[in-house]
């Protein structure tokens, strides 16, 4: 795995997805540059590097070869890979936010990518397995005023439509997570406030001015892209998921706690409280397993199983071990996205290419 990027830059775990017996996680040295270089969203583009989908064989504890989408060279791809989404045709598509939005066959090997703007962040399919996908903004290298908005492409990668978010009274919204709804085609979108961009003046000659986060919004969307609601935190919505039966599961921050709550046709019909929730401890990505639990993953290594029945929701905390490396002071790490297999949670960490197991306590 240290060994898959021809480029000069050292990729770690970011988003994952399952499918089968496989887990599949972008390849990114987004953060590490960006802790590296005075918090710059673009250093990332700095050098060139490829494109891959790191792989790991939940059966066999064991990393396969990455998936290799592009090849860089000194002239281009010089972005990575982000979000990824195991897709019910069998297909992982994923997003490159500078760059590229493209899919991969691991069964046959076929690959195809589109150039569909900049700033594509996080994938899910919904109903007739179209794939969208948020747009953060435009990539702020272009110096371009950023135009959020949702994407809706086939599966074959085809634009359909693009639904612009709506301008808000306290800032500009970028669209994060998406979700949705299998029974409707509702779309819910949790969404950054951007304030007015600050430029820092030693970097103004070669930079771009980079927003500042003001708040939080989450907004909901009818099948058609017409606006249904603009809600602006608290609580904060952190990140929402259907499951197959068309529930939704939110993770939300209420006051500094953290709750999750389960909608069915918009009535709330469980919760529980998670209790507290650090400043910077995001709610980052929710899966289900087989037989339906959901495993919500927090950038900490708290990852909550939830299971839902007559009474309400049976909730699990687990906190997984971070490596020394990967701990303060001598390193940083944020998990992602856990699954859960065989009763054992895999988590992928951002720091390397890493993949946490623990059984389920």
């Amino acid at each position: 795995m240290d060994e898959a990027n021809r480029g000069r830059e050292a990729y770690s775990a970011w988003f994952a997805d399952r499918a089968g017996g496989v887990l599949y996680f972008g390849l990114s040295p987004f953060w590490t540059l960006y802790w590296q270089q005075d918090s710059d969203p673009l250093a990332d583009l700095a050098a060139p590097g490829d494109h891959l989908i790191g792989r790991f064989d939940l059966e066999r504890d064991g990393f396969l070869p990455p998936l290799r989408l592009r090849e860089s060279d000194a002239s281009s791809l010089r972005g990575s890979v982000w979000d990824v989404h195991a897709h019910s045709n069998g297909r992982i598509y994923y997003t490159t936010f500078f760059e590229e939005i493209g899919y991969v066959d691991p069964a046959t090997g076929e690959r195809a990518s589109r150039e569909h703007g900049s700033g594509l962040n996080e994938l899910t399919e919904g109903p007739e397995g179209l794939v969208y996908v948020t747009r953060y903004g435009t990539s702020p290298e272009s110096g371009s005023e950023p135009a959020s908005s949702v994407v809706v492409l086939d599966p074959e990668l085809n634009l359909l439509r693009e639904i612009p978010l709506p301008p808000l009274a306290t800032g500009r919204a970028a669209a994060k997570s998406i979700a949705v709804d299998p029974r409707s085609g509702e779309i819910w979108v949790n969404a950054d406030v951007l304030a007015a961009p600050a430029r820092n003046e030693e970097r103004a000659a070669t930079s771009p001015a980079v927003a500042s986060v003001a708040g939080y919004v989450r907004l909901r969307f009818s099948a058609s892209g017409e606006l249904l609601e603009s809600r602006p935190a608290p609580p904060e919505l952190l990140f929402v998921r259907f499951d197959a039966s068309g529930r939704a599961w939110l993770a939300e921050d209420e006051g500094g706690s953290l709750v999750l709550r389960v909608l069915d046709s918009g009535r709330e019909i469980a919760r529980a409280s998670l209790g507290p929730r650090g400043a910077l401890d995001f709610a980052q990505d929710l899966h289900f397993a087989d037989d339906r639990r959901a495993v919500l993953a927090l950038w900490s290594g708290r990852v909550y199983v939830a299971r839902l029945d007559a009474s309400g929701l049976d909730v699990r905390e687990q906190r997984l071990t971070f490596p020394a490396s990967c701990t303060p002071p001598r390193g940083r790490a944020l998990l992602y996205s856990a699954v859960l297999y065989r009763e054992a949670l895999y988590g992928t960490l951002y720091c390397g290419a890493t993949v946490l197991r623990q059984p389920l306590s």
